[in-house]
């Protein structure tokens, strides 16, 4: 078994920076779920207040205003009690008596009925039967109504009517009693008994979080719907604090500080107002008329997500959790670690075998001459920095790194020579030779810079714009140039060149794309004087085509006939090709005449280049095209020209109009070696040979039947 040596790496196992990549990366995941449950606990914790807050608000506004509207029925019921008693009546105590016995409808809603007359004179009535309640409280209400002349609404502590029962809390409503000029003549006073169920909502099974407490202006606590209030007699003189020194403050109760209260109780209007103290969410609504306050209490701690609420069990699952999620970082780190790996046991190996080829010391016989049977072994030469106590990704990571520097200094100093050998090979061309990217001149040959009447140092570096005449064509140009060479490799086309300020020159230009090593354009350069001048006689007018530049079917035909009539002395074979053009039709209808004519341009310019020293090529008809070469040396050699010519046109991949053309071409070919021929049967052979092509499926060479060829 091959144990590993303290030098080198586990084969799974990371080097000392992946090592630190996973311990920070899983220190950090640690971090971030901390933060995140803490980031979780409090905006789940402020939703929670917030819709706590809106739901008991809404409670509490409703507990208010139930209670205050019961007061405010009370207050109208006696009121209207009022209005029925004439102030003659107040004279005769036996008829206002009657008269409260009579009126038992409204009479029965109170527990005491009292009035009483300026003079002091006082008539009490119980509906129900009973002692009449109230006492000193009820007369201290009275005398301040006809004191004051306004209603009056206050509140007693009475003793309940059945014995052992919860004490109630007596509701003392007052109004005066006027003569007709608004004097004040007496006052009616009613109590009413108000049980603790009837104040205040009960909290039930699904809330028992929840307390109601009722307050008066002072902060003493009316009622309480956990704790009953304590027993008082019914002679309580007046509901201040002083006269009630058993009742028990708010402040006790809720165990707050007087400043808390005070701060959430400033007033008695009917707008909620609530505060979080600690677990507690306190919410109170105040009741104008008796000056009350209706106070929810609500115990928060059990829905809150509070970090130090959770159970052992909880923490304990999110340990687990955060343990889980950082094993599964520490794979991932590994296994995208992997190729790290590998470079740390590449270099280890290395190390290794440089270690291992290091010359053994051998023992050297006296005169220092070394054993004849020791066979020297020459040092190995050990790359500086690969030293076997190093054994870290970021070592071998620079190493790598000087090495590819290294061979990138290597392909600049190739891509140098390359690039001279480009430069001495556009000096020995025959013509002109410009080789230009994105329309800057990289190299001007010093035939070029002589056709363009400048030196050839001057021009590198120059921009198109500046060397062209014709400006406002000259995007037309480029555009078309562009086009061309990206849909057909190359570009042919005669350009006005401004050599000196007046003077222009034509040149025929002859575009090619080049590849790597030398990216950019390769422009051939050539006088066009000539053959524009040509162009304006009449005699070649008359026989060539304007669109192409080609030679017509007429001078193809006096020229075959004439080489038919006078052939040479020696036999030699001839070759003769019709071409035509598929799909042609159909990119013609669809890209527009411009594009069908300059799919033409390039199939001229590409039998141009075929057709040799002895060759002439024509145009024939609309997309028809005949290559006669007069001097073709074997059949096969003008077979393989087909089949060329065809793979050729198939390559091309024209863009008009945002679309994509596809291209082809059917030859019909034929060979002979005969001395005895017909030009025109030549061309009809030809051409039937070019139609079976196409029937045959396009994009093919159909071969002539040679018996057809010979004269008859």
């Amino acid at each position: 078994m091959r144990r590993t040596t303290a030098t080198e790496p586990l084969a799974w196992w990371p080097g000392p920076l992946v090592r630190s990549w996973g311990l920070v990366a899983v220190a950090s995941l640690l971090l971030a779920c901390m933060l995140c449950l803490g980031l979780l606990a409090h905006y789940s914790d402020a939703q929670t207040l917030r819709d706590e807050r809106r739901q008991q608000e809404m409670v509490a506004g409703f507990t208010a205003r139930t209670l205050g509207v019961r007061i405010e029925s009370y207050q109208r019921v006696l009121q209207s009690m009022g209005q029925g008693i004439h102030s003659s009546m107040l004279d005769t105590p036996y008829l206002l008596e009657l008269l409260l016995r009579e009126d038992a409808g409204y009479a029965g809603i109170f527990d005491t009925l009292v009035m009483t007359a300026s003079d002091g004179s006082m008539v009490s009535y119980a509906p129900s039967g009973g002692t009449p309640a109230g006492g000193s409280a009820l007369r201290d209400a009275l005398r301040r109504t006809l004191s004051d002349g306004k209603p009056q609404v206050t509140h007693i502590t009475v003793e309940a009517a059945v014995e052992g029962a919860t004490p109630q809390l007596g509701l003392v409503l007052t109004v005066p009693l006027r003569q007709a000029g608004g004097a004040v003549r007496g006052a009616l006073a009613g109590l009413v008994r108000m049980g603790l169920p009837s104040l205040l909502p009960q909290p039930g099974e699904d809330a028992p979080t929840q307390r109601w407490l009722l307050v008066d202006q002072d902060g003493l606590l009316l009622a309480d719907s956990r704790i009953a209030p304590p027993q008082r007699s019914e002679t309580v003189a007046s509901p201040d604090a002083a006269a009630a020194p058993a009742a028990e403050r708010v402040q006790t109760a809720l165990g707050v500080s007087d400043a808390q209260w005070a701060a959430l109780s400033s007033s008695s209007t009917a707008n909620a107002d609530s505060q979080q103290w600690g677990h507690l969410m306190v919410t109170r609504v105040g009741l104008p008329l008796p000056r009350w306050q209706v106070v929810a209490v609500r115990d928060l701690s059990t829905r809150l997500l509070g970090l130090q609420r959770l159970t052992p069990w909880q923490w304990l699952a999110l340990v687990a959790t955060a343990v889980a999620v950082a094993l599964a970082l520490l794979g991932a780190l590994w296994w995208l670690s992997r190729p790290l790996v590998g470079l740390l046991r590449q270099g280890t190996r290395r190390r290794a075998e440089a270690q291992a080829l290091r010359p053994l010391a051998a023992p050297v016989q006296p005169g220092g001459r070394m054993p004849d049977s020791v066979v020297p072994v020459p040092p190995l030469a050990v790359p500086e920095g690969l030293s076997p106590l190093v054994l870290d990704e970021a070592s071998h990571l620079r190493e790598h790194w000087q090495a590819l520097e290294q061979e990138l200094h290597r392909s600049q100093q190739q891509a140098g020579s390359l690039e001279a050998a480009v430069v001495q090979l556009l000096e020995a061309m025959p013509g002109g030779a410009v080789w230009e990217q994105g329309e800057v001149l990289l190299y001007v040959s010093r035939r070029a810079a002589a056709l363009l009447g400048r030196d050839a140092k001057s021009l590198q570096g120059v921009h198109l714009h500046q060397l062209l005449h014709n400006q406002s064509g000259l995007r037309q140009w480029i555009a078309r140039a562009t086009g061309s060479l990206a849909s057909f490799g190359h570009v042919r086309g005669e350009v006005p060149w401004k050599l000196q300020p007046g003077l222009t020159r034509w040149l025929q230009v002859q575009g090619q794309a080049m590849q790597l090593p030398a990216l950019g354009n390769l422009w051939l350069l050539d006088d066009a004087e000539v053959l524009r001048q040509q162009r304006r006689l009449a005699r070649w007018q008359d026989a060539h085509d304007a669109g192409t530049g080609l030679p017509n079917q007429y001078t193809l035909q006096m020229q075959l006939q004439s080489w038919c009539a006078a052939p040479p002395t020696e036999p030699q074979g001839q070759g003769l090709l019709w071409l035509d053009v598929d799909y042609f039709t159909a990119l013609n209808a669809t890209a527009g005449r411009a594009a069908g004519d300059e799919v033409l341009r390039q199939v001229a310019w590409l039998l141009q280049r075929e057709q040799g020293a002895h060759g002439l090529a024509a145009r024939v008809g609309s997309d028809a095209f005949v290559l006669w070469l007069h001097a073709a040396d074997t059949e096969a050699a003008v077979q393989t020209l087909a089949w060329r010519l065809c793979a050729a046109v198939q390559e091309w991949a024209p863009h008009y109009a945002g679309q994509r053309f596809v291209l082809g071409l059917s030859v019909g070919w034929l060979w002979t070696d005969a001395a005895d021929l017909d030009a025109d049967q030549l061309l009809r052979t030809a051409e039937a040979a070019c139609r079976e092509a196409k029937r045959s499926g396009q994009g093919r060479a159909v071969q002539a039947r040679l018996p057809d060829v010979l004269r008859q």
